[in-house]
């Protein structure tokens, strides 16, 4: 079991590492005094179960995962949980979260991984094929989309709008790696990049179209907050106090549990974790963990680029997809360019449900990514080398 180890992949797990070490020193640092030590403990039980789950998976045969009906139990498991965590009380205005004593279970957090098995599967199964629409694929192919679009509208009426937008960024990319052709994915990029940069343009004239300000719907505050959140004060001191995190922090930061920001901010260890690390740590130490997720994302696409198996490769893009946008949707609210959304940051905020998911993915990629390392050389005289490495 252990021999597998030499074959581990360390620009992966080595920032994996790193980050998750930070994370439950931030997590603790981050929460109020009251319930610092409470949320510590349940970090390192995270990272404990997490870096269980990673190694698990590192040894696993991924081939099993193939199995057709068994990722259809794993969604309709999750679609059950989901619909569980739907008729659960709401918190902070959205429902997705199953109470389970001192912990919580958030089934949206796995639904991302599992939606990247669902359709690697599909997509290596049924991939797309030179001068076939998309829409003639996807018309033949019409009951295979029904349980995980059945997912995805449990997680709009929530409203879970964040992990949402996640899973769907997540299934379109593994659509544009399976085959579409680069014109198709270029020009959808370029739609997606045009939609980013006119977000509060066409925020403010839908706005203006149904009169938006003043509602009490939960989604629209938040949204009406994003294009003005000096508006009303009260109602976006979550975004206003993360801007005065980050800038009380600088370039070094106050120091490791000197914040001055975290008791007025809401999720202070969780959402908004980033703007306590920056107020505490400062900017470099935050550009530091960007560059540490970054290397992974990057090394995951390298690794996808080089798989032959299109399984394997969608699974790669599908998990660097998850943490790229995941970060991004984070960072996004916390520095208000993107409407905040209540999503976690990865491997660093405070959570068992997105730890867990997060690191059964990187055990995931590391598993494979181990079948494509290079067999070390060994002189053809070193018998005892040889035989160890078999």
């Amino acid at each position: 079991m252990f021999k597998k180890i030499r074959k581990l992949d360390y620009w992966i797990a080595v920032p994996f590492a790193i980050l998750s070490a930070l994370g439950v020193v931030m997590v603790f640092s981050a929460s109020l005094t009251s319930s610092a030590m409470l949320n510590f403990y349940k970090q390192l039980l995270f990272v404990f179960i997490g870096w269980l789950g990673a190694f698990a998976l590192f040894h696993f045969n991924i081939s099993n995962w193939r199995n057709e009906k068994w990722i259809k139990i794993m969604m309709f498991g999750i679609i059950t949980l989901l619909v569980i965590a739907r008729i659960m009380p709401a918190v902070n205005g959205a429902h997705g979260w199953i109470p389970l004593g001192i912990i919580t279970l958030q089934p949206a957090e796995f639904l991302k991984l599992v939606l990247i098995f669902y359709f690697a599967d599909f997509f290596a199964e049924h991939p797309w094929q030179p001068g076939i629409k998309i829409s003639r694929q996807s018309i033949s192919q019409v009951s295979a989309w029904f349980l995980p679009m059945t997912s995805l509208f449990l997680l709009f009426i929530m409203p879970d709008n964040g992990n949402m937008i996640i899973a769907a960024i997540i299934v379109f990319t593994i659509i544009l790696a399976a085959g579409v052709s680069k014109k198709v994915t270029v020009i959808w990029f370029s739609i997606a990049g045009i939609g980013f940069g006119l977000l509060q343009p066409i925020i403010n004239l839908v706005d203006q179209l149904f009169h938006l300000t003043g509602s009490k719907h939960y989604g629209i505050l938040r949204l009406i907050n994003f294009v003005n959140p000096w508006a009303d004060p009260d109602q976006s001191r979550q975004l206003l106090y993360g801007y005065y995190a980050i800038a009380h922090g600088g370039l070094f930061g106050v120091g490791l549990g000197n914040s001055l920001i975290k008791p007025y901010l809401p999720e202070s260890n969780t959402d908004f974790i980033m703007a306590v690390m920056t107020e505490e740590l400062g900017a470099i130490v935050t550009m530091i963990v960007l560059v540490l997720l970054l290397v992974i994302i990057t090394r995951l696409i390298i690794l996808g680029i080089r798989q032959k198996s299109q399984y394997q490769r969608l699974i790669m893009y599908g998990v660097a997809t998850l943490l790229f946008t995941q970060a991004f949707v984070n960072l996004g609210g916390v520095i208000g360019v993107l409407p905040i959304t209540g999503v976690v940051f990865p491997f660093i905020s405070g959570g068992g449900s997105s730890y867990i998911a997060f690191s059964a993915a990187i055990g995931l990629t590391l598993n494979i990514a181990a079948k494509q390392k290079k067999s070390p050389v060994i002189h053809p005289n070193d018998t005892v080398a040889r035989k160890d490495y078999k």
